[in-house]
C-alpha cells in the first residue's frame, strides 16, 4: 500500500507491493512520483528512497557513502503520538492536541527509508512521546492526501483541514493479550475482535476517519512484538501438526494467513527496507516459517520478490539469503523445539486443563510434514541466479563493513547448508552449486578478515565430508576431488598455511566481527584454535581424498592391471603428500607449544581434543592415508612414522582417560564417525598385529605398558557391548565390531589362528 502526495515527490529504487483495490472504489487518476535510478542519474546507487534538500548535489553521493551507514540504527519513522486508547465500540475519542500539523512524511511513514544515518539526507523527525509538532517549515497548501487502507476505501483529506486534524494510535492493539493465548498454545477462548485485531495494526484517525496503519508505520517495539507473536503462532502450528491434532482456532488463523487474507506477506517483505537489524532478523525468520508451512501452496510472486533482492544492495541481499537459508536448513523432526517435559504436577494439570477446553481437530496430512517441495523449488531458483550472486559476493568479500561481512557469512552458510548431506537435498539439484569453489579458495590470503576465513574453511570442510560420506564411496565426485587437489597445491606451492590469520592480539583468543575476544585465562596462548583446527582438518581430508582417488582409479578394470604404472603414480602422489604433511608438521610445531621431537600424531590428537567430531574424523583420515599407500612405496616409511595409526589410537585413549563408557557413547551417538573409525582400526590391527605390538612398545609413547592398557580397554569394551546386545539395548547391529574385537582378543591371548 502506498501513500502518495501530489506536490511532494519521493524517489525509490523499486515500487512497493500493492494490494488490488476493491471493486466498489473508483480508481483515482494520479501522478506517480516514484522515480527510477536512470531518471535520477544515479547509476551506482541501488536505492534512494526520499527526495534530497535543494542544496545537496545527488551526483556527489556514492555507493560507499550510503552503504557505510547501514549498520547504524535508523530513527524510528512511525506515526507515534501520545494517544488515548481507541476501540471500535467507543463513542468518544480523546483528542491529544489541537494543532498537529506537518508535511506528509511527518504524518505517514513511508515503507522505504534510505539508510540508518545518512548525513546527506535529513531524516524525518521522531515524534514519539510528543503531542505536537512544530509546523514552521510545513507546507500550507495540499490539494489532497490519498490513504490506501487494508479495510477501507480511498479517503481524500482536504488540505485546509490538515492543521486541525487529529492523528491517534491505539497503544496496545491487543498484542499482549493475544500473546497470552499463544503461550497457552490454544486460541479457543479468544474473542472475535481480539482474534482479528492484531492484524489490523495501529488505528489512525484523520478527521474522525479511522484506518489501520501498515506494519511499516508501527513503532519498532510493536513491530517486534507483532513479529514475535506471528513466529510463536507458526511454531505452535508446526508442533501440533507433528502430534496429529491442531487447535481449531490456530488452524483457521494459519489458513487465513496462508490465503493472505490479512495482506501480511507483502507487508512482511516490505519490512526489509526498515533498515533496522532486529526487524530485519525477525521478519526474515517469520517469512521463512511462513514458507515452511505454506510449502507448495505459495504465491510465486512473493518468492520472486525475495529472489530479486539478491541483485540489490547487501542489506537486502542478506535479508533474502537469511530467508532462503532458514528454509533450506529446516529439518522435519518429530519433536519440536517447543516440546518440553512436564515433570511437575502443576504443569501436567495446566496442560490437561488446556487440552479439555481446546477444540482440537485431527490433522494427519502426510504432505504437511514434507518440505522437500519448497526446498527443491528454492534451490532451483537459486541455481538460476548462482553465477551473478557468486560474482557479487566475490566483489564484496574484501569489504570490512560489518553489514557486508554479515551478508558474506550468510551466503557462505547458505552455500554450506545446500551441499550438506545432513539436509538431505537432491544431489542432482545441488550439483551446480559445487562450481566456483576453487575461486573462493584463491581468495584466502592474510588480508582477508579472519571471520570470513573461518566460514570459508567450514564450507570447504563440508564439501570434503570425508568421515560421513566420501570415506564410504568407491566413486568420488570430480568437483570434490578438484577442490582437494587445489588445497594440496596451495599448501605446497603457495604457502597457504602461512597466510592463516590465527594469531590474535596479546590476551585475546577468538576472532569475531569486531576484532578479537578476551582470553579467560591469563596464560592461554593468543591463538584462534578453531581456525587452526579447521585448516588442519581440511589439509588432512584433502590428502586422504587424493590418495583414495588414486587407489580407486587403480582398481578400475577399465584402466588396466599394470602394477608398474600404479606404483609409479602412487610414488609421485606419495611424494607430494609427504611434502604437504611435512609442511603441516613444521607449521604446527613452530606455532604451537610442542617440543620439536613431539610425534605428529600426538600434536593432532591434542589439537582436536576439545572437538570430538574433528578429532575422530582426523583419525579416520590418517588411518586411510596409511592404508591407502602401499608399504612397498618408497615414501611409505616416512609417512608411516608421521601418521602411525597405533600411536594415534593410544594417544586418543589417553585423552578420553581410557573410559569405556565414553567409547560406548561415541558408538551410539550419530554426531561422530567413531563406528567407522573403530571398524577400520580393528581391521588394521588384524592385518598388522605385529606392527601394533611393536608400536605400543615404542619408547616415544611412554614407559608404561601401553600394549596391555590398550588391550584391556578393547576387552572391556567388547564385554560392555555384549551385555547391551543381550538386553537388546544397542540401537543397531554391532556384530561386525564384536567379531573383530574377539579376533583381537584371541590374538592378544596368543591364539593367532582362532
Amino acid at each position: 500500500m502506498v501513500l502518495r502526495n501530489r506536490n511532494v515527490s519521493n524517489m525509490s529504487s523499486e515500487q512497493p507491493l500493492k494490494k488490488k483495490q476493491k471493486r466498489d472504489v473508483e480508481p483515482t487518476d494520479e501522478t506517480d512520483f516514484i522515480k527510477t535510478i536512470s531518471e535520477s542519474g544515479l547509476s551506482s546507487l541501488t536505492a534512494l528512497h526520499r527526495s534530497l534538500p535543494a542544496h545537496v548535489n545527488e551526483d556527489d553521493i556514492t555507493l560507499n557513502e550510503v552503504n557505510q551507514q547501514y549498520h547504524e540504527k535508523l530513527p524510528c519513522r512511525t506515526n507515534e503520538c501520545s494517544a488515548s486508547e481507541l476501540r471500535d465500540n467507543e463513542s468518544t475519542i480523546h483528542s491529544i492536541g489541537s494543532n498537529i500539523c506537518s508535511n506528509t512524511d511527518s504524518l505517514f511513514s513511508y515503507a522505504y527509508p534510505p539508510s540508518d544515518n545518512n548525513v546527506l539526507i535529513e531524516p524525518a523527525p521522531n515524534i514519539a512521546n510528543s503531542s505536537s509538532v512544530n509546523n514552521t517549515n510545513s507546507p500550507t497548501n495540499y490539494s489532497s492526501i490519498i490513504i490506501s487502507g487494508s479495510n477501507d476505501g480511498i479517503v481524500p483529506v482536504p488540505s485546509e483541514c490538515l492543521s486541525s486534524s487529529c492523528f491517534q494510535e491505539e497503544p496496545e492493539s491487543g498484542l499482549d493479550e493475544f500473546q497470552s493465548f499463544l503461550v497457552k498454545q490454544c486460541l479457543c477462548g479468544i474473542s472475535e475482535e481480539l482474534f482479528q485485531q492484531p492484524f489490523d495494526g495501529y488505528r489512525q484517525i484523520i478527521l474522525s476517519r479511522i484506518r489501520s496503519g501498515m506494519l511499516t508505520e508501527w513503532p519498532t517495539s510493536k513491530i517486534l512484538h507483532f513479529l514475535s507473536n506471528l513466529q510463536l503462532l507458526f511454531d505452535i502450528y508446526l508442533k501440533q501438526n507433528t502430534k496429529g491434532f491442531i487447535c481449531s482456532k490456530i488452524l483457521d488463523l494459519c489458513n487465513n494467513i496462508l490465503r493472505n487474507e490479512y495482506n501480511l506477506m507483502e507487508q512482511l517483505i516490505s519490512l526489509c527496507d526498515a533498515r533496522n537489524r532486529y526487524i530485519n532478523f525477525m521478519s526474515a525468520k517469520v517469512i521463512s516459517s511462513f514458507l515452511i508451512i505454506a510449502k507448495t501452496n505459495k504465491n510465486n510472486e512473493w518468492l520472486e520478490s525475495i529472489f530479486d533482492f539478491l541483485s540489490l544492495d547487501y542489506v537486502k541481499m542478506n535479508f533474502a539469503l537469511e530467508i532462503i537459508k532458514r528454509v533450506v536448513e529446516w529439518k522435519d523432526t518429530d519433536t519440536h523445539v517447543l516440546e518440553e517435559s512436564s515433570s511437575s504436577a502443576g504443569s501436567s494439570n495446566r496442560e490437561n486443563e488446556i487440552s479439555i477446553n481446546c477444540s482440537k481437530v485431527p490433522y494427519n496430512d502426510s504432505e504437511s510434514f514434507d518440505t522437500s517441495g519448497i526446498k527443491g523449488f528454492i534451490i532451483k531458483n537459486l541455481v538460476l541466479r548462482w553465477q551473478p550472486l557468486i560474482t557479487k559476493i566475490r566483489f564484496l568479500i574484501d569489504d570490512n563493513n560489518v553489514q557486508a561481512q554479515t551478508c558474506i557469512i550468510t551466503f557462505l552458510e547458505l552455500w554450506e547448508n545446500t551441499i550438506s548431506v545432513k539436509n538431505n537435498l537432491s544431489v542432482i539439484d545441488t550439483k551446480p552449486l559445487y562450481a566456483h569453489l576453487e575461486k573462493f579458495l584463491a581468495l584466502l590470503n592474510n588480508m582477508l578478515p579472519p571471520i570470513i576465513w573461518k566460514q570459508l574453511l567450514s564450507l570447504f570442510n563440508e564439501v570434503l565430508c570425508y568421515g560421513s560420506t566420501l570415506a564410504l564411496q568407491d566413486l568420488l565426485p570430480d568437483d570434490t576431488c578438484r577442490l582437494a587437489h587445489f588445497v594440496i597445491r596451495y599448501v605446497k606451492d603457495h604457502a597457504l598455511l602461512d597466510s592463516l590469520p590465527f594469531r590474535c592480539s596479546e590476551g585475546y583468543t577468538v576472532h569475531s566481527f569486531f576484532g578479537t575476544m578476551p582470553s579467560t585465562h591469563s596464560r592461554q596462548a593468543n591463538n584462534d584454535k578453531t581456525l587452526l583446527q579447521k585448516m588442519v582438518l581440511l589439509v588432512l581430508k584433502s590428502v586422504a581424498l587424493s590418495i583414495k582417488e588414486t587407489k580407486s582409479d587403480s582398481s578400475d578394470s577399465s584402466i588396466g592391471s599394470d602394477d608398474s604404472d600404479y606404483n609409479q603414480d602412487m610414488l609421485v602422489i606419495g611424494r607430494s603428500m609427504k611434502d604437504v604433511l611435512r609442511k603441516l608438521d613444521i607449521f604446527l610445531k613452530t606455532n604451537l607449544e610442542f617440543h620439536p621431537e613431539t610425534p605428529f600424531t600426538k600434536i593432532l590428537i591434542h589439537l582436536f581434543s576439545d572437538q570430538d567430531d574433528y578429532l575422530i574424523e582426523s583419525m579416520v583420515c590418517t588411518l586411510d592415508i596409511i592404508v591407502g599407500i602401499p608399504d612397498r612405496c618408497a615414501v611409505f616409511p616416512e609417512i608411516f612414522n608421521m601418521l602411525n595409526p597405533t600411536h594415534s589410537f593410544v594417544e586418543f585413549l589417553k585423552v578420553v582417560s581410557h573410559s569405556v563408557e565414553l567409547l560406548l557413547d561415541y558408538l551410539v551417538s550419530n554426531e561422530t564417525c567413531f563406528l567407522l573409525y573403530l571398524l577400520r582400526f580393528l581391521k588394521y590391527l588384524r592385518r598388522n598385529w605385529s606392527s601394533f605390538v611393536r608400536s605400543c612398545g615404542d619408547g616415544s609413547l611412554s614407559n608404561v605398558n601401553e600394549f596391555d592398557i590398550t588391550m584391556n580397554v578393547l576387552i572391556n569394551l567388547s564385554g560392555q557391548i555384549e551385555r547391551l546386545v543381550v538386553r537388546q539395548l544397542f540401537p543397531y547391529n554391532i556384530d561386525p565390531v564384536l567379531r573383530l574385537l574377539k579376533v583381537c582378543n584371541n590374538l592378544y591371548e596368543g591364539n593367532e589362528y582362532s
